[in-house]
């Protein structure tokens, strides 16, 4: 290009550029972009709030407000904007790490969900135009699964003072019903929420006598004190710990933030015919005299199941022969433990269990070929959300898989859950104030053989525990 060509070009890009200039200077100068409109409920808000929240923020359920309309959520809008900021809301506390296995029903909201309920409360909460919101969602129900084949009563009340022991109650609930059925669904609402810290749920034959301070199979139901309420694991090995377990058929259990759910297509527990329910209710005092008469609520298969859930406890019995002793101020003490499986499974999902110090568990399993799958991480335990979680797809363990557990707990200062103030020594025990800790896998297996085959292993895995256990 020679020098005048250049030149040329240079001037032509400068006559542009004014031009530009001037037809930038007629705009209006105050004009600006049009803002975005601000999020409404109508439009925004009650498509996040149906599908996260309302499963438990509704009556009967146990968050303790509704957010069902407009004004509900408008009254409680700075809570709500707080609470998803922190992720305290919605509860979710598994783990979504690489290599774990991917879970059903995570209630967690987007970064960008959480921001629009931020945007909508600093804008003043604006309704839109409410007869275009959606509906809010079918509530037929106070129960959660919606209508119930058959609700129970506990006959009697529990009576809790508001200080002392916590109790242990075993209450038979008179059932037998004339044929065999199989439960496909379970759910507990308790009277009195506060004061119960979990609610398990056996089978009896009809006619068997169950004692109120009866344990549960495989733990020793004598106070050393004589009073109601059982103390501390005295360190005996639990006798005929596999018969027990078959005395009293196990069907899950209630535990303070737990969702019911429906067993998977084709799995149920079964149900025999005359046979009664018994409900071992832990209870603890909170301060003020209440009153427990909890509703059980069970949901029937139309068609007998192919295959009950067995749980598979590691370490077996909630860590009562892992010789659990916290000191004062541990701001990190652990626990481990390993059990191979003696037959194939099929695994459907996962819960863990620990008291107040519990700060993190995990679950993960290494198959025989030397692969791994993590099965849960909780890093952020929390007791009052013990949640079961359920695999999008069942998962095959064969028979010689490893299945590795690892709690952690805090017994410092720091720990906002702490029940001890100044931080004592914990031991393991029954009672709130007390600690244990177990992972629990959700499993089936091919024939009913190889679940007795699976229970009879856990039993001795727990005996051996208890045996090598240091005095």
């Amino acid at each position: 290009m020679t020098r005048v060509e250049l030149a040329g070009l240079v001037s032509l890009v400068l006559a542009l550029g004014a031009g530009m200039f001037l037809i930038g200077a007629d705009a209006d100068p105050s004009a600006v972009p049009p803002a975005t409109p601000a999020p409404t409920f109508a439009s925004e808000i009650a498509p996040i709030v149906y599908d996260h929240c309302v499963s438990c923020h509704r009556p009967g359920q146990a968050a303790p407000f509704p957010l069902l309309t407009y004004e509900d959520a408008r009254k409680r809008g700075q809570e709500m904007a707080d609470a998803t900021r922190d992720r305290y809301m919605p509860p979710w506390h598994a783990s979504r790490a690489e290599g774990f296995l991917e879970l059903k029903d995570d209630r967690t909201l987007t970064a960008t969900e959480i921001s629009t309920i931020r945007q909508w409360v600093d804008a003043g909460m604006p309704s839109g135009n409410l007869r275009l919101a959606p509906a809010p969602p079918a509530v037929p129900s106070t129960w959660a699964l919606g209508e119930p084949d058959l609700i129970v009563m506990l006959p009697q009340p529990v009576e809790v003072p508001p200080d002392g022991r916590d109790q242990y109650r075993n209450i038979a609930i008179a059932v037998n019903l004339p044929d065999d059925r199989w439960i496909k669904a379970i759910d507990y609402r308790p009277s009195a929420r506060s004061v119960v810290h979990h609610a398990l749920y056996f089978t009896t034959p009809a006619g068997a006598i169950i004692r109120d301070s009866d344990a549960v199979p495989g733990l020793s139901a004598s106070a050393p004190d004589g009073r109601r309420g059982l103390g501390r694991y005295d360190g005996a090995v639990p006798a005929r710990l596999s018969e027990a377990a078959e005395a009293w058929g196990n069907l899950g259990a209630w535990v303070p933030g737990a969702m019911p759910r429906f067993f998977p297509e084709g799995i149920g527990q079964p149900f025999p015919k005359h046979t009664n329910l018994v409900i071992q209710l832990h209870v603890h005092p909170t301060g003020r005299a209440e009153t427990e008469q909890g509703a059980i609520a069970l949901y029937f298969s139309k068609e007998r199941p192919h295959r009950s859930l067995t749980g598979v406890h590691v370490p077996p019995t909630f860590g009562v022969g892992m010789g659990i002793d916290i000191p004062a101020g541990e701001r990190r003490y652990v626990i481990r433990d390993s059990f191979v499986l003696p037959v194939d499974a099929e695994a459907f999902g996962v819960r863990g269990h620990a008291h107040y110090l519990g700060r993190e568990m995990k679950m993960t399993a290494t198959l025989p070929d030397g692969s791994t799958r993590g099965l849960l991480w909780i890093e952020d335990w929390d007791f009052n959300w013990q949640d079961s979680y359920f695999y999008k797809e069942k998962l095959a363990l064969p028979q010689g898989t490893r299945l590795d557990v690892e709690i952690v707990y805090d017994n410092s200062a720091e720990n906002s859950h702490n029940p001890n103030s100044p931080p004592a020594r914990v031991r393991w025990g029954r009672e709130s104030s007390d600690e244990m800790g177990s992972m629990i896998l959700l499993v089936t297996t091919a024939t009913p053989e190889d679940q007795q085959t699976l229970r009879a292993a856990q039993a001795a895995h727990l005996r051996q525990q208890v045996l090598l256990r240091p005095r």
